[in-house]
């Protein structure tokens, strides 16, 4: 089904302009949209101290007071904290691409664990958002089953943050050649809701679930060993 959301996002791929890497600027081409586009958001932290391997980061944690006096970690945080956790303790962070909002305000997220000792604290709630956007880029040479695997990496850490399993969830592969092998991926997983979509430079192939809940595991194109 082509939402409002899904057709803005195939206009925006037709005019990426050359040399351009998605990944990094596809938030961009989106000024003439309802919907605003976070790049790298947050989705989950760790939760508490004993999770906390790594000295370097352990001291990062402590030093920046991001530590409570029972070892756990706040539910809040300001952009400034995130990206110094991104690069000091890279490993107890989890963003994804793209979050997409309902409006140009996009939400701040809020952070909770289900359980006491539980590893990540996980974005509380979902309201005021859209769809969760990954962006993958593969090489023309990329088999069917390499393609496959990069998906479902994708969607196991997706899934295991449960709030992002109500939203939509699209799948972009940037890609210079032939599509073919990413096609036969698209289908199997997606069924209908995939498009090709070609500019001057690359072609962009995208699959989408409303929502992401809906996408079945179960089967493979290629069957494990």
């Amino acid at each position: 089904m082509l939402t409002p959301f899904i057709k803005d996002l195939q206009k925006a791929l037709k005019k990426v302009p050359p040399g351009t890497q998605i990944k990094d600027t596809l938030h961009l081409l989106f000024d003439d949209s309802v919907y605003g586009w976070g790049k790298d958001y947050p989705v989950a932290l760790v939760h508490e101290k004993t999770r906390i391997t790594e000295p370097s980061a352990l001291a990062f944690f402590t030093q920046n007071n991001l530590l409570d006096e029972e070892g756990f970690t706040p539910s809040t945080y300001v952009d400034a904290q995130i990206e110094k956790i991104v690069t000091h303790a890279p490993s107890y962070i989890q963003r994804v691409n793209y979050i997409v909002s309902r409006t140009k305000a996009i939400p701040q997220p809020l952070f909770f664990n289900k359980f006491k000792h539980d590893y990540w604290k996980k974005i509380q709630n979902v309201d005021g958002l859209e769809a969760v956007v990954d962006v993958t880029v593969l090489e023309s040479h990329s088999t069917t089953c390499e393609t496959e695997a990069a998906f479902r990496a994708i969607i196991r850490k997706r899934k295991e943050v449960h709030q992002l399993k109500k939203l939509t969830f699209v799948w972009i592969v940037e890609i210079k050649s032939n599509p073919e092998n990413i096609e036969t991926v698209l289908k199997h997983y997606f069924e209908e809701d995939y498009a090709i979509v070609k500019n001057a430079e690359k072609t962009y192939c995208l699959g989408w679930s409303n929502p992401l809940q809906s996408i079945n595991m179960r089967y493979f194109v290629c069957p494990p060993e």
